[in-house]
């Protein structure tokens, strides 16, 4: 049969259709460029297309069997596509390929629960970043973001994150930002006393003493408020020594240890060899592996270090609070006393004329040449004299000058007196006589 020939055919490998068949048109040179091109199809060995009426051939053009292939030639299109025959025509299409960010760190659970933490790095090895950054940073499996160092007028800052905030815009979208929440603080050129050191740290001080209310008391409320995990003020300040105990160090300790907790490293010593200091803080880690796992993988260290920089802030307030009242009853004595002088004496002023008015008399006086004799009293009265009240040796003179006008007024009372006795005893004994004269009348009657 010719079906058969065209079987064994290497140029019509494709099976004739029936249709073609009854026809008589397999021997065409088109029919053999056609099942040329389609011959893929059943190199596979799948069935054959399904029977598609006559018109179905000429249902498109040539030119759109060249679009979805890729080779020359063009057979009849079927209306019916085979889904094999429908994969081979994506072979000349492009998909670009996209190219994903590469995947965040993960915060570990201790990083989501961390907090704010507030660090203050100064001594020996606060100046060199990578022994700072190796010592708190480097291969923390709970940092997943970390920021560059910034230099300020002496020393630097940093940055860190152990863990993720989340932002959403209106259109859904989720983006992804560092909590920065672990600030490395380093200062150089801290000096004996510390006293550069309390402005810093006190500057949280200041914006937390804002928004408490004056009048709440020191209580464990409160202090549990400010050693929240989110409290501005800082956690501790920790000290790099490469060398023993000196007694600069221990001035510094003494000066800084009331106001924040205060960590010593001996990085090369042995940290048991040598005891803290009275008001230093309960955590004394004995090596750098030690002081990470107390930062970031301890809540109680942690906890502990934030309550006791509460106590230290608490304490500070209490000392600002009385100072303010003392300063306060200060103006307003000084107000009282200014205002007392607007309305009262004014002693400096009345010396500053008396002294003035004083040279102008005497200058006056001796050009009279004259001396004047003190006058005869007629009557024992007191001479008025200007008198400084306020002045305790004008009051005791003021009160000897008194003595002479109560020594005259006491004469004269005392004389007076007599003089009325004796007026009271004339009159007694004319009584007295009158009454003899008359007792004797009547006896001699």
């Amino acid at each position: 049969m010719e079906c058969s020939d065209a079987s064994t055919s290497i140029s019509t490998i494709r099976p004739l259709d029936p249709r073609q068949e009854s026809d008589g048109n397999t021997g065409t040179n088109a029919t053999a460029g056609e099942s040329s091109q389609s011959s893929p199809l059943h190199s596979s060995g799948l069935p054959s297309p399904t029977y598609s009426p006559p018109d179905s051939i000429s249902s498109l053009p040539s030119i759109g069997s060249s679009f979805f292939f890729s080779s020359a030639a063009a057979s009849p299109p079927h209306s019916h596509a085979h889904p094999d025959h429908t994969k081979d025509t994506t072979q000349g299409l492009i998909i670009p390929s996209l190219t994903l960010p590469e995947a965040l760190p993960q915060p570990t659970q201790y990083g989501k629960t961390l907090g704010d933490i507030r660090l203050i790095i100064i001594g020996d090895g606060a100046e060199d970043h990578d022994f700072v950054s190796s010592l708190l940073l480097d291969d923390n499996e709970d940092v997943v973001d970390r920021g560059i160092w910034e230099d300020t007028n002496n020393g630097s800052f940093l940055y860190a994150s152990t863990d993720w905030i989340e932002h959403r815009d209106p259109h859904g979208l989720e983006r992804f930002e560092p909590a920065r929440n672990v600030e490395v603080v380093t200062q150089r050129n801290v000096g004996v006393d510390g006293s550069t050191m309390l402005p810093i740290i006190h500057s949280p001080f200041h914006s937390l003493l804002e928004i408490i209310d004056p009048r709440c008391r020191p209580s464990v409320s409160l202090t549990t408020l400010i050693a929240s995990p989110s409290t501005p003020i800082y956690t501790a300040l920790i000290i790099l020594s490469k060398s023993a105990p000196s007694a600069d160090e221990d001035e510094l300790i003494d000066t800084l240890a009331p106001h924040i907790p205060v960590v010593i490293l001996r990085h090369g010593l042995d940290q048991t060899r040598f005891p803290s200091r009275p008001h230093m803080s309960s955590f004394c880690p004995s090596s750098p592996g030690a002081l990470r796992h107390g930062l970031f993988r301890s809540p109680e260290t942690l906890s502990s270090l934030r309550y006791e920089a509460a106590e230290r802030f608490l304490h500070w307030r209490e000392v600002e609070r009385a100072i303010e009242d003392i300063h306060a009853a200060h103006r307003e004595t000084t107000l009282y006393i200014n205002s007392e002088k607007v309305s009262s004496w004014d002693r400096a002023k009345w010396e500053a004329e008396w002294e003035g008015r004083l040279s102008h008399d005497v200058a006056t006086r001796s050009r009279e040449d004259t001396i004047t004799k003190r006058p005869v009293l007629t009557n024992r009265q007191a001479i008025p004299c200007v008198l400084d009240p306020l002045h305790f040796s004008s009051l005791v003179a003021f009160t000897f000058s008194l003595f002479t006008p109560a020594k005259v007024r006491i004469k004269n009372t005392l004389s007076h007196f007599v003089q009325k006795l004796s007026d009271c005893q004339i009159h007694i004994a004319m009584m007295g006589s009158f009454c003899i004269g008359v007792g004797v009348g009547w006896m001699l009657r």
